[in-house]
């Protein structure tokens, strides 16, 4: 059997043309401020936002629609548009999303409906919309309080072009291999072949050498960001797209995967444009899928304002599922909050992703995804929902490890969100903007908590409990100048009690001689109608509070003295 690496690449120009007016080359288009445009400023802190990722050929249609292929197959495409984005903005503002985070809307070949092979680079793809669209979605969506931040894809291209020999195979890195024929890409200065590595294709992902200069499986032709020149230009394509469109941030797509010195240039010069246009804290985010807390954390020195905190989603995925002791939690936090420092507030947190299993599993109880959702929101960093999660989707897989080509997570992880949609599960069908669901009120209520108490969104975190060696009870302060404010979940199945030690809770901020606790303390339950909890001194011991949970359940508690 041969592999995806010994097929010759699907290149060549096909798939739609850009729509007329898109750039073919740079000298066609102008970084230059119009005097007569005003951009939306950037958000003081983006620690006090909320990101909604979706999938835009996933997430609603609206005409005119364009499907390729199947609508039942998941690796078609089912004709999701930003004309659709827009229409459910309200949807997301109700739910208490701040900024809405689009897959790629660059020009792709055929059979990329995700976004991720792009063929040019300045053109947005017809099938989802046209310029003017995007540039009303985000229009719309600064009308509505929502920031949007879009995903650029500068690592790699699509199959632009075909090796001399034939052959996709990784081939070393002493010598760059010829390419036959022309590169299909615009704008037309990238179309040369000192602009790409042309090392071969990735087949082992432990190779740091083939991590850092290899093609992605199956043919997606990495870029030479080690080169100058290549920098220099992708550096303008990221800034023409702020010009064009105002956005208020950019992800950018397997940052792991490019040259270092390149990342900080382009966060520089990227932040220094925007700032330019009035985007005094344009934000980018890079997203480095690597489980190694210290590397990802190495990322902010390069410039990036956030990065996705893959390391805690894998750690904590197993006890959130029950399948590990609550203290996995608390020490995962401990150890990111030792490798990130004062960074931890800027990590993306995230349950599931567009690259990741959907959270719930089938078979599971649902309040598993009650606990994790409260988890998400209302721990250190910023969240990221995942389209659906609010709606109890789920996957049809029971792994808990790491995503590989024998059990992928997409394109299952991708359903259709539209009522008309045809590629879905159980979980999914139907029409799926449902606000009055149970996962839907559950996940407004903690945004409305997290957006409420400044502890909950600005403040640092420390753990005060979590059960040594069984599912139960993980409890955590978070805390921001005189605010403090306790969360207790349930990771059981069970109702589980702790008596926690809260005296930290009611410390003065600057504990200087005898400390006092004050009279009858007692911890307000902001999830009401549940009960307050009154809080007492063992003798000679600490502060306490005798807290129950139901199977599943979540507390959160405000300190108020009495």
């Amino acid at each position: 059997m041969t592999s995806a690496a010994d097929q010759p690449s699907r290149t060549g120009v096909d798939g739609p043309a850009p729509e007329p007016g898109a750039p073919e080359s740079l000298t066609e288009a102008s970084l230059a401020k119009s005097d007569d445009r005003r951009y939306h400023p950037s958000p003081k802190d983006w620690r006090a936002e909320v990101l909604y990722s979706l999938v835009v050929d996933r997430f609603q249609a609206e005409p005119p629609v364009i499907v390729e292929g199947h609508s039942a197959d998941g690796l078609s495409r089912h004709g999701g548009n930003l004309r659709g984005v827009s229409t459910r903005l309200g949807y997301i503002r109700e739910l208490g999303g701040t900024a809405v985070h689009l897959t790629p809307v660059a020009l792709n070949g055929p059979g990329s409906y995700h976004g991720y092979a792009p063929r040019h680079l300045m053109a947005v793809d017809p099938r989802i919309g046209t310029m003017e669209d995007l540039r009303q979605l985000v229009s719309e969506a600064h009308g509505r309080g929502i920031r949007v931040v879009l995903d650029l894809v500068l690592n790699h291209a699509g199959p632009v072009f075909q090796y001399a020999d034939g052959s996709n195979l990784w081939r070393g890195t002493e010598e760059p291999a010829d390419v036959h024929g022309e590169i299909a890409i615009r704008p037309r200065e990238l179309a040369s072949p000192q602009h790409f590595s042309r090392r071969g294709v990735i087949d082992d992902w432990n190779d740091s050498e083939q991590e850092t200069l290899g093609d992605f499986p199956p043919d997606y032709r990495r870029l030479a960001t080690e080169n100058p020149r290549t920098q220099r230009i992708l550096e303008f394509i990221a800034c023409w797209w702020i010009r064009e469109t105002d956005i208020d941030g950019i992800r950018l797509d397997a940052v792991r995967h490019m040259d270092r010195t390149f990342v900080a240039n382009l966060c520089g010069t990227v932040k220094r444009y925007a700032a330019g246009l009035g985007k005094s804290n344009f934000l980018v985010i890079g997203e480095h899928a690597g489980d190694d807390d210290t590397m990802i954390a190495s990322c902010f020195a390069l410039g990036l304002d956030a990065v996705y905190n893959y390391g805690e989603y894998r750690r904590q995925s197993w006890a959130l599922h029950g399948q590990a002791s609550a203290r996995e939690l608390g020490e995962s936090h401990d150890t990111a909050a030792k490798a990130f420092g004062r960074d931890h507030g800027s990590t993306i947190r995230f349950i599931d992703n567009h690259d990741v299993y959907r959270f719930l599993r089938d078979g599971e109880p649902a309040g598993r995804l009650r606990v994790a959702l409260a988890h998400l929101i209302l721990s250190i960093g910023i969240p990221m929902l995942y389209y659906g999660t609010e709606q109890g989707f789920r996957q049809a897989t029971g792994r808990l490890d790491p995503e590989n080509l024998a059990d992928p997570a997409d394109p299952e992880n991708r359903q259709d969100m539209f009522p008309e949609g045809r590629f879905t599960s159980p979980s999914s069908a139907g029409d799926s903007f449902d606000s009055s669901s149970v996962f839907f009120r559950w996940t407004q209520r903690l945004l409305g908590l997290r957006g409420r108490h400044p502890a909950l969104h600005l403040g640092e975190q420390q753990v005060l409990f979590s059960e040594p060696d069984r599912p139960g009870i993980y409890a955590f302060l978070r805390h921001h100048e005189d605010e403090r404010v306790l969360v207790v979940l349930n990771t059981r199945s069970r109702p589980a009690s702790r008596r926690l030690p809260v005296g930290v809770l009611f410390a003065p901020k600057a504990p200087t001689g005898r400390r006092t606790p004050p009279l009858n303390p007692v911890l307000r339950n902001l999830l009401a109608p549940g009960p307050d909890v009154r809080v007492h001194q063992v003798h000679g011991g600490p502060l306490v509070a005798d807290i129950t949970l139901p199977a599943f359940g979540v507390g959160v508690f405000l300190t108020r003295p009495t």
